[in-house]
């Protein structure tokens, strides 16, 4: 009797496993600043970046957004690679209108980027206009 349930056991965690790997394969991490108004150092997106760069071991340094000279923000987040490998990942920034709204750009499409073993990159955005006041960065992994 023990036995079954044991095996039983180390079944559903082995699917449960294999459920979680799979599921990370194929999915995109979202981050946005909608929780405040922009600040030129945003700690609390820092900390959601971080979540979301966990899964691609990677984490993020600082998350900082601006006004450019021209008038729109620009958005940048310093990426740091303290992992043995290269790690390969694609990004893309969206910007939202006061209300929320995705404010429509060409700029918005995938990136591709890599880090390798103890570097580190800012990626970085400008948003289409200045009616644009936050962002959200969606990360996915790429091999």
């Amino acid at each position: 009797m023990d036995g079954r349930r044991s095996r039983t056991f180390v079944n559903a965690a082995g699917i449960l496993m294999l459920t979680t790997l799979l599921a990370g394969c194929g999915s995109v991490n979202t981050v946005s600043t909608r929780t405040a108004p922009a600040e030129d150092s945003l700690s609390h997106v820092n900390v959601q970046v971080n979540d979301v760069l966990t899964d691609i071991f990677l984490h993020s340094t600082d998350v900082r957004m601006f006004r450019t000279r021209g008038g729109p923000y620009e958005a940048q987040v310093d990426v740091a690679n303290d992992g043995f490998t290269q790690r390969n990942f694609a990004y893309r920034f969206s910007w939202l209108s006061p209300a929320g709204n995705v404010v429509p750009s060409q700029m918005s499409t995938w990136k591709s980027a890599s880090i390798p073993s103890g570097g580190a990159s800012t990626i970085r955005s400008i948003a289409p206009n200045e009616t644009a006041s936050d962002f959200r960065l969606e990360i996915r992994r790429s091999d």
